[in-house]
């Protein structure tokens, strides 16, 4: 299919050419524990797309949990997940739950279910008794289901959870998700879905109830801001995050206070463990664990900068409109192109500017010529099929008083 074929035309150009992490950004080390239910294994992926690589999570305790995204496919990964199922005691996935399509979340499914093949067939070997050659047994059939919201439009397939084994390794083919949807077929680890379109159309997050915290896949990362594909949709799913966030904080305090007043009144044994328990779910109330960076500790915070940051970086675009139109009238305005070069400056990668920031400065001279502060001109004739658009502030923004230029450039989009 068309779509399949450009969508992997520009992952390959992302992931072979994008260039290395920006700068200053911390070490992350390939696995860590970074709460009593949650364990980040990283995609082994650096990358000035991906920062310090995509971040993969296991969830849950026991010896089943879910799997949060699965990587692109680097073969150093998998060595890296092994490592951390072996220290968990992880022997089964009740799922592979894919924030969205991009191929550093989903490129790496298939070698993740070839890991819990090997895995069962290894445990296998070692509990088959000595009467019976465990080489003589069929290999172990392994169900990993995939859950992804469905892009049915782009060729992709749904399939119900009891679907057979090969219906599940089938190419572009997952089980659907809904939004609101609760999964809990991992004990003492509840994960809600929300649907949360913006960076992509079929973008989810999933909130984790037992601690009040969120992955928030790609909507939200550390290190620099996310791009998207919709600004509309975008900005609606940051807003509903950080509602959905609080009420998800507030309900985890508020259970695990209960379960403090419960110990009370039990044997002081009992309240120990359970003070234990809960000073550790109360680090991670409010978390976003971010598909690329570090944890972020306060989420709700983070939300807020992301929704500051696109206001300033929207009366970046208008200053920069402004000052070409009263010291360059002759141009007649700015390209698409233009404006973004001058607003992200020489210090960004070619890459990065033309798949990122590009597309960030279309959305935006989008809606601001939606809402009449921007005019788009195309030219006359037959030139307007050609001829790139130019964009210039309307005779009202021209009036305005010049807001204060944001002093950060270069890599925030």
């Amino acid at each position: 299919m068309f779509v399949s074929a450009r969508e992997s035309v520009d992952s390959f150009v992302a992931s072979t050419f994008a260039g290395p992490p920006p700068r200053g950004l911390p070490a992350l080390p390939p696995v860590a524990r970074l709460s009593p239910l949650v364990v980040r294994v990283v995609g082994m992926n650096p990358s000035a797309f991906t920062l310090q690589g995509t971040n993969t999570y296991l969830v849950g305790r026991g010896p089943t949990r879910w799997l949060v995204d699965s990587g692109e496919g680097k073969p150093a990964y998998v060595p890296e997940l092994r490592r951390a199922m072996e220290a968990e005691g992880v022997t089964r996935l009740a799922g592979i739950l894919l924030t969205h399509w991009h191929h550093d979340h989903v490129g790496g499914v298939a070698d993740v279910r070839a890991l819990l093949a090997d895995v069962i067939s290894t445990a296998a070997e070692k509990n088959a008794s000595s009467e019976k050659n465990a080489s003589d047994d069929d290999p172990p059939v392994v169900v990993v289901p995939a859950y992804k919201r469905v892009r049915r439009d782009k060729g992709e397939r749904s399939i119900p959870l009891s679907a057979p084994a090969e219906a599940h390794r089938a190419s572009r083919t997952y089980v659907d998700l809904e939004d609101g949807q609760i999964l809990d077929a991992v004990p003492g680890a509840t994960l809600r879905v929300s649907l949360t379109p913006g960076h992509a159309e079929d973008h989810a997050c999933f909130e984790l109830v037992e601690e009040g915290s969120v992955f928030a896949g790609d909507c939200v990362v550390n290190g620099t801001t996310a791009n998207f594909e919709d600004l509309a949709a975008y900005s609606a799913s940051l807003e509903r995050m950080a509602k959905e966030l609080e009420a998800s904080k507030a309900n985890a305090e508020a259970k695990c206070a209960e379960a403090k007043r419960r110990a009370r009144r039990s044997s002081e044994d009992d309240d120990a463990r359970v003070d234990d328990a809960a000073a550790a779910a109360a680090a991670a109330f409010g978390r976003l664990y971010p598909s690329h960076g570090d944890v972020i500790a306060d989420g709700s915070k983070k939300l807020e900068e992301y929704r500051a940051h696109r206001f300033r970086r929207e009366e970046n675009f208008v200053e920069e409109l402004r000052a070409a139109r009263t010291r360059e009238p002759e141009r007649g305005g700015l390209t698409c192109w233009e404006l973004c070069r001058r607003t992200y400056g020489a210090s960004v990668p070619w890459l990065v500017l033309h798949h990122a920031c590009a597309p960030i400065t279309r959305q935006h001279l989008a809606k601001l010529v939606e809402e009449g502060r921007v005019v788009e001109e195309r030219g006359a004739g037959l030139a307007r099929f050609w001829r790139a658009a130019k964009y210039t502030p309307s005779e009202e923004e021209m009036k305005k008083t010049k807001p204060r230029r944001e002093t950060t450039r270069g890599r925030r989009a």
